[in-house]
């Protein structure tokens, strides 16, 4: 497993010299000096190749350098797409509801006040993300979550490309004035896919969450029956947990999972985080495309991106009159960098 998946990874080899940086990982080259991920850095080492090749105009061929004018009338036009350019998230981000079914509740309001959950439930969120401090925080995807009104912490899980913020019913407060929780129901309740911990002993419904995005549902239940075992804190008692998917009309099948999967308490974190994405990817799809009714081109925040740099670049002037023959020859001879030695 990378850093980037387990940031909390211990190095055996660490030297114990006070100040002396932990090596970095040998395949991802990461060095984690935190949790976030500005922290995480990588270990380079630079080819005196890679020096001399910035010392040459290859591959431009330009002996001398060309700037761009912009003229005063496009000014406004490009700074507007430049800020829009800077909204637009470098990675792409995703937001999953989770909530926890006590022992015999049947409604959501009862689901939504839940401010704590069964020990394996707590496991399963240790192991689903990271906890993170919602206040301040720059460094990951917040999912709209207000420390002020939804509490100061939540679970999030990030890698190179993409980035999970979770909205955990038992971490948010249920407040004197709300006890119909629509505070939280706005989050939970607004997400395209929701984990659903199921200890109440019946089958959870599909429908039980009211709400205009009722896509996908993962309903997680102990493999064992029996009313005490949801609050047992025997590690061995429930080693495995049965997972389904729950799914709206006019979703197809899109996961291994089948009818059912049974999954060992070590590996369901893993499982539902990385099925929780691939669900997530897939009621974007279906909320886009209108139920799956209309054909239209769906841009991730990467696509996005591109489109807004190409629109700037369309907006400036031409480039640099086209190189001669002659240009083209000069340009050949910069390839040989023994000279530059």
């Amino acid at each position: 497993m990378s850093f980037s998946q387990n940031p909390s990874h211990t190095f055996s080899s660490i030297s114990k010299q006070e100040g002396e940086p932990p090596p970095p990982d040998p395949i991802t080259g990461y060095v984690w000096s935190g949790s976030a991920p500005s922290q995480r850095r990588k270990q380079v080492v630079i080819d005196p190749a890679f020096l001399i090749l910035q010392l040459s105009p290859f591959p431009d061929g330009a002996t001398s350098p060309y700037v761009k004018l912009v003229p005063d009338a496009v000014l406004p036009s490009i700074n507007k797409s430049v800020n829009t350019l800077d909204r637009i998230p470098v990675i792409d981000t995703h937001k999953v509801g989770i909530l926890y079914v006590a022992p015999g509740q049947t409604n959501e309001t009862e689901m939504l006040r839940n401010t704590h959950g069964s020990p394996a439930y707590t496991r399963f969120l240790e192991g689903i993300g990271r906890l993170i401090e919602l206040r301040g925080q720059v460094d990951v995807y917040a999912g709209g979550l207000d420390p002020d009104e939804d509490g100061e912490y939540a679970y999030a899980w990030w890698d190179d490309i993409g980035q999970i913020l979770y909205h955990t019913a038992t971490m948010m407060p249920t407040k004197p004035h709300d006890l119909q929780c629509n505070n939280k129901k706005s989050h939970i309740g607004n997400d395209y896919v929701r984990i659903v911990w199921n200890d109440s002993g019946s089958p959870y419904r599909f429908e039980t969450l009211t709400t205009q995005f009722q896509f996908l549902n993962i309903v997680i239940e102990p493999h064992s029956v029996g009313s005490i075992a949801a609050f047992s804190n025997n590690l061995h008692e429930h080693e495995y947990f049965k997972v389904t998917v729950q799914s709206a009309v006019g979703m197809t099948e899109f996961t291994p999972i089948g009818p059912f999967k049974l999954i060992s308490a070590e590996n369901l974190p893993l499982l539902v985080r990385q099925l929780s994405l691939v669900a997530d990817w897939y009621a974007w799809v279906f909320a886009g495309t209108q139920r799956d009714t209309v054909r239209v081109d769906l841009k991730t925040n990467w696509r996005a991106r591109l489109d807004s740099i190409r629109r700037i670049k369309s907006q400036l002037p031409s480039d640099a009159p086209s190189e001669t023959v002659d240009d083209v020859m000069a340009q050949e001879s910069l390839r040989d960098f023994t000279t530059s030695l």
